[in-house]
């Protein structure tokens, strides 16, 4: 009987117990999806990278609600130009919900699908930040393109415009953006398929500017002379300055009505003049109509394009030294033309020295595009690779600043160049230089040295100003810019990927300048882990070997005699 009963009470034992572990294992589950559930409503997440790789971070939310300072006069904050179309479109109807009018992010998949995939799931974090930081003003939409691919066809810009499931899209209004998922992360090159760092902030910051400007603008590569230009980060670049990026063949097509920039990249062709023919398409003609217009061009030329058969580009190079530019060549006795190639050991990154730190003019129009990237605390540097050198051209009168000791007395002299014909005003400055220990070489043979007072020019900025009539009462300055670039790696993905080398922010930089436009110039991607020192000179790595070599290995030995010299004596 005892047996029996003690059989019994090891049953109901038994049977409590596994009640017991089934009401636990049930409490555990309904306090997970309860927490879960909380964790999505509330955004109970952390960001554990230790550089805060996706938290988002107070410049891109001070941007976006505040927008930039330095244009406080001529443009208003995303948020400002929220309130501003709320209002117009209450004033024309009062019975219309201004709640309702929000900038749309729109992922084109459902979100559980988002989640799902680490790559996608750290852009929906950003955006859903977003929403939380501005629920008043951002709202994050999904839709579900696979079963209903039509709720996208007003984003078509054209039959061809693609759309993917992985594609984001920032609306407001009748504006929108459509980014690519590869252009929220940074690739080492286009075929990389594993990005290396995040990009997601400035993606959004950049789309959002854009659609909630009253004018967006346009970006105009030239096609049609053999441009070589395939690289994605620089069109990248374009757009995270806000321009709607389209190729051009002048031959074909009239420059867009909102162009506001030219871009000629590497061309190996000459552009069309008409030569006294008016039946024939002026691509030079169409360019200097277009400058007119207080619009911009950037040229990016490499010697690479000069070759046996191409020793200069007739048409182009001629209207550029009426724009102060002259790329420079060296012609040898049998009247061949070689271009320069410049080399600076003392600032070199390479070996060769053909791929080097440039140096940055510190006074004068072209300073004035890289104020804020000098007076910020470590001061990036901008790299230069198979550059060719740029002089002032002869069409232009030398020119030399002197600063007034009265008006400006902190002021820095330096040289430039001016140009007036026929009520044209224009005048070139340096952008950046080589240092004092460079040298040019052409066909392989040192064509020219650089010392103290001539530095050999990598980029430089023309800027015709003209005064227009706005009323009876007030002009206002308007003006064109030309940017030269004697390199075309400088905007490669090597360069303007790289948070140590400030390449991308002086783009942007120039691109807020002559575009007018405020650009996120202070939000920078972030690298997942990263920590390679890329920036110093070859010079300087060969010092810092050095002393890291031989000065632990000599406070040894001293050491060492010390402590046998005490034992010693002891």
């Amino acid at each position: 009987m005892k047996m029996k009963a003690s059989t019994g009470r090891k049953l109901r034992y038994g049977g409590v117990s596994a009640l017991l572990t089934a009401l636990i294992i049930a409490v555990v589950i309904i306090v997970n999806v309860i927490f879960s559930a909380l964790v999505q409503k509330f955004m109970w997440y952390g960001d554990l990278t230790p550089d805060m790789t996706y938290t988002l971070s107070e410049e891109c939310i001070d941007l976006i609600a505040n927008g930039d300072e330095e244009f406080a006069d001529s443009s208003k904050s995303p948020i400002e130009m929220v309130e501003e179309v709320r209002a117009e479109k209450l004033a024309a109807d009062p019975s219309f919900d201004v709640e309702s009018l929000k900038i749309n992010i729109i992922f084109c998949t459902e979100k559980d699908k988002l989640e799902a995939n680490a790559t996608q799931n750290y852009i929906l974090r950003t955006a859903l930040d977003l929403e939380a930081e501005f629920d008043d003003y951002i709202d994050v939409l999904f839709y579900n393109t696979v079963r209903n691919p039509s709720a996208v066809d007003k984003f078509r810009t054209n039959s061809q415009t693609y759309i993917a499931s992985t594609s984001v899209i920032v609306e407001f209004g009748t504006e929108f953006r459509v980014r690519q998922l590869r252009s929220f992360y940074v690739f080492n090159d286009d075929t990389e398929d594993e990005p290396w760092a995040y990009n997601g902030e400035k993606a959004f910051a950049s789309s959002i500017l854009a659609v909630t400007r009253a004018e967006s603008p346009i970006a105009c590569l030239t096609t049609g002379h053999g441009e070589t230009f395939t690289d994605e980060q620089f069109l990248n670049t374009l757009y995270d300055a806000g321009y709607i990026v389209q190729t051009l063949n002048m031959t074909e097509e009239e420059i867009p009505e909102k162009c506001r920039l030219m871009v000629i990249f590497n061309p190996d062709a000459d552009f069309h003049a008409s030569a006294g023919n008016s039946e024939a398409v002026d691509e030079i003609a169409m360019l200097d109509e277009f400058l007119d217009g207080t619009n911009s061009l950037m040229v990016f030329m490499s010697p690479d394009i000069y070759t046996s058969t191409v020793e200069r580009l007739d048409n182009l190079e001629e209207y550029l030294e009426e724009w102060g530019i002259s790329f420079d060549k060296y012609v040898d006795g049998a009247n061949n033309s070689f271009p320069y190639r410049v080399m600076d050991s003392s600032q070199a990154l390479t070996v060769d020295g053909y791929k080097f730190k440039g140096e940055y003019a510190t006074a004068g129009a072209g300073a004035q595009l890289t104020e804020d990237m000098r007076n910020t605390g470590g001061v990036k540097p901008v790299i230069f690779q198979n550059a060719m050198s740029i002089s002032y051209s002869e069409l232009y009168s030398p020119a030399h600043y002197t600063p007034d000791e009265t008006n400006d007395p902190d002021g820095v002299p330096y040289d430039y160049a001016t140009y007036n014909v026929d009520g044209t005003s224009r005048a070139i400055f340096d952008i950046f230089t080589t240092s004092s220990k460079a040298a040019a070489l052409a066909n392989g043979v040192q064509v020219e040295v650089a010392d103290e007072t001539n530095r050999l020019k990598l980029m430089t900025v023309t800027v015709e100003s003209r005064t227009v009539q706005e009323s009876n009462y007030a002009t206002i300055d308007q003006a064109s810019y030309v940017v030269a670039c004697g390199s075309v790696d400088f905007a490669s993905s090597e360069m303007l990927q790289s948070n140590s080398y400030g390449n991308t922010d002086l783009l942007l930089t120039a691109l807020r300048t002559i575009g007018k436009e405020p650009v996120p110039v202070g939000i920078e991607f972030k690298p997942f882990a990263d920590y390679t020192i890329d920036t110093i000179t070859t010079a300087e790595s060969t010092q810092y070997t050095i002393v890291l070599s031989v000065v632990p290995a000599l406070a040894a030995l001293i050491s060492g005699i010390v402590v046998i010299v005490r034992r010693k004596y002891r």
